[in-house]
């Protein structure tokens, strides 16, 4: 990414950050909440709709990368989509995942989804490209269905993944975002299916991204 648009970036992000004692003061209040992070303009009526970026619905303007503008204990329930592949592995992720655990009340889930790297590496070293194509592609012109960028070779398809144009800092396996939230002290970590939740409310998902995604719960204990 141009040194220069991570820098405009970094200016957009301070003057959210500026916003926190607004923000805190609107959900000083918050119980029972059901909080949407990463959002974009599919925010939820009755949900705490948090994303960086103004949008339709969006009533929680915050930088994720900092401590959420949230009360400890207040969300039953967190739902986020393709937002945490956006942040940096050793340091950015795990300091929004000890947010989330702090704001969610004992016995509450949250539900993340995530591109799932394995599948693509599955479809990667199988023949052909039928595997990568129900991942992705919308046949045989291999256009991809959500950039519509068409890809001549499989690891190009990988490397938009990983990379995203430099949006992507992180590919995730079940296996390894297990590990990272039972390393914060979440339990009960599960695979989850598209549609599925232990918490219906949560069943947000989009649908067009469905094929491509890896669906995991988990729980912050009770006390």
């Amino acid at each position: 990414m141009p040194v220069w648009r991570l820098v405009r970036m970094e200016l957009v992000m301070f003057k959210v950050r500026l916003g926190k004692r607004k923000m805190k003061r609107r959900f000083e209040n918050a119980t029972e909440a059901l909080v949407n992070v990463g959002t974009g303009p599919a925010g939820r009526p009755n949900w705490i709709n948090v994303d960086a970026f103004l949008a339709e619905g969006v009533n929680c303007l915050w930088d994720c990368r900092y401590p959420l503008p949230l009360p400890d204990n207040c969300a039953r329930g967190i739902f986020t989509e393709h937002f945490l592949e956006h942040l940096e592995y050793q340091t950015d992720a795990p300091a929004f995942l000890k947010e989330c655990l702090r704001i969610m009340k004992p016995g509450g889930v949250i539900r993340i989804i995530v591109p799932d790297a394995a599948a693509f590496l599955r479809a990667y070293c199988a023949s052909g490209w039928d595997e990568m194509i129900k991942l992705r592609l919308s046949g045989e012109d291999r256009k991809d269905i959500g950039y519509g960028i068409c890809y001549q070779t499989k690891l190009q398809v990988v490397n938009f993944l990983f990379r995203q144009a430099d949006e992507h800092k992180y590919a995730y396996d079940f296996e390894t975002l297990r590990k990272l939230l039972e390393e914060l002290g979440f339990t009960d970590v599960a695979n989850c299916a598209f549609g599925e939740s232990r918490m219906p409310e949560l069943a947000l998902d989009m649908e067009w991204r469905a094929r491509e995604s890896l669906y995991v719960e988990a729980v912050k204990a009770s006390e």
